[in-house]
């Protein structure tokens, strides 16, 4: 059999042509289709919103609000089971609100009810396009997780379960599975890419597929670059780079399980049913002529900063810092050091807390422990880097020529990636003068 697992954003449940596209190019495959969908944005922002507003007892009428999510994306009154999961919800909104409580394996649970609720919008909107689709709920397939909630990892699935399936339509609401003890653990915030990567290798299907992207892999941000190309081709490495930046919808994790069998993700045009492919990712490492793939940007960082003399030569400093931020669960995004000097690029919403562990270590030589916000971080990403005479002069020519005054940069620890810390306000223009420098070059 020709089986396919296709990731399906939940962005696409409103648009009733993609998912006649989706139904059309798919149905040319003889064998099962396993349609691993993420939640309809507007509905998991409610439940998201709703969750704090519980514990001041204003929650307002979130029952009636999913209802009118589901009538307004279908054009039908709610399902049953829709019906139930929004009153199995709401049981539970009440309950953190009395008690006050919601633990990270509580909120798993509460944030799954969006694609659960999202499984159901698809399964009326598959049946307005005239297939008879059927719900996989990881329960049932016993798709088992590590206990780590926010931020799970995939262990297994029942084979046996899905090896029994019959050719046809199958949703499967992504980015939870079940642990050891029976609890809901979600991979991530839009992980649905990374579940159907596990399944498309548990599974031995020789691609995975993703319906369209909510933002392309464009060579810049197309709010700042205006018309940038799409990436025709990437590797594994570079996707999972270019997946941390705000302007591209992929999640980082989504290449772990394909690396090994080196399985290829294909990203599918949704313009029409013809299956055109937009960006495939691989390992094959491809270096274009001018060496950059994309210039990448987010304002959501900020710098951690130990400055002293003796920073470079008392030893241990950094593991006991990254030790203790990885105890307080606070993510580094990079590091960058010198001999009186450690940057750790984190992200800003974490900085403060993060200062306030560090300076409970008590380093001696250490002179000074600050957190610099008002920054942004600009990637330069593309294999052949090292190799390949005169990129970084170009990169530090752009900005030193239109005076962008660099905060830190760091540059050789990896053949893929250069980057540069800069304020703020000149972000933007490091971004638009760098692209130009590689895709616009003076004649």
């Amino acid at each position: 059999m020709s089986d396919k697992v296709i990731r399906l954003g939940g962005s696409h449940s409103g648009h009733a042509a993609s998912i006649q596209n989706l139904v059309s190019y798919s149905g040319k495959s003889k064998g099962r289709k396993f349609i691993v969908i993420s939640a309809v944005p507007e509905i998991l922002q409610l439940i998201r919103q709703t969750v704090l507003e519980v514990f001041s007892a204003n929650a307002g009428n979130v029952d009636e609000k999913l209802i009118s999510f589901y009538s307004k994306l279908t054009d039908e009154n709610p399902s049953e089971t829709y019906l139930e999961l929004v009153d199995l919800l709401t049981g539970i909104l009440r309950g953190i609100g009395m008690i006050g409580d919601y633990s990270a394996a509580l909120k798993d649970q509460v944030i799954s009810f969006s694609e659960k609720l999202t499984a159901e919008i698809f399964l009326a909107q598959f049946k307005k396009s005239g297939v008879e689709a059927e719900i996989l709920w990881p329960e049932k397939l016993e798709l088992k997780v590590t206990p780590d909630f926010g931020n799970a990892t995939f262990i297994s699935v029942n084979k046996k379960k899905l090896d029994g399936l019959q050719s046809g339509f199958f949703l499967i609401p992504g980015s939870y599975g079940l642990t050891s003890e029976g609890k809901i653990a979600r991979a991530g915030k839009t992980a649905a890419d990374y579940t159907a990567a596990f399944l498309t290798r548990e599974l031995g299907i020789p691609g995975l597929e993703l319906w369209g992207l909510d933002f392309d892999f464009l060579r810049a941000d197309p709010e700042i670059v205006s018309n940038p190309p799409r990436i025709q081709r990437l590797t594994y490495s570079e996707a999972s780079e270019l997946a941390y930046f705000d302007h591209y919808s992929f999640h980082p994790r989504t290449v772990e399980p394909l690396e090994t069998e080196h399985i290829p993700v294909y990203v599918v045009n949704t313009d029409s049913g013809e299956g055109k492919i937009d960006t495939v990712i691989n390992t094959e490492t491809y270096v274009e002529p001018q060496i950059v793939k994309s210039v990448a940007c987010t304002d959501d960082i900020s710098l951690l900063r130990l400055n002293g003399p003796g920073v470079g030569l008392k030893p241990g400093i950094l593991a006991k810092v990254t030790s203790r931020l990885n105890q307080e669960g606070i993510n580094i995004k990079s590091v960058i050091t010198s001999q009186i000097s450690i940057n750790l690029i984190l992200e800003r919403k974490t900085a403060n807390r993060a200062l306030d562990f560090i300076r409970q270590l008590g380093f001696s030589a250490v002179q000074d422990i600050s957190v610099i916000d008002d920054v942004s971080l600009v990637a330069v990403v593309g294999h052949g880097m090292q190799q390949s005479y005169g990129v970084s002069a170009k990169i530090f020519n752009a900005v030193a020529q239109h005076k962008i005054n660099v905060v830190l940069s760091g540059s050789g620890a990896s053949d893929l990636v250069s980057y540069l810390v800069v304020k703020s306000s000149d972000k933007e223009k490091s971004v638009r003068e760098i692209y130009k420098a590689f895709f616009n070059p003076k004649k």
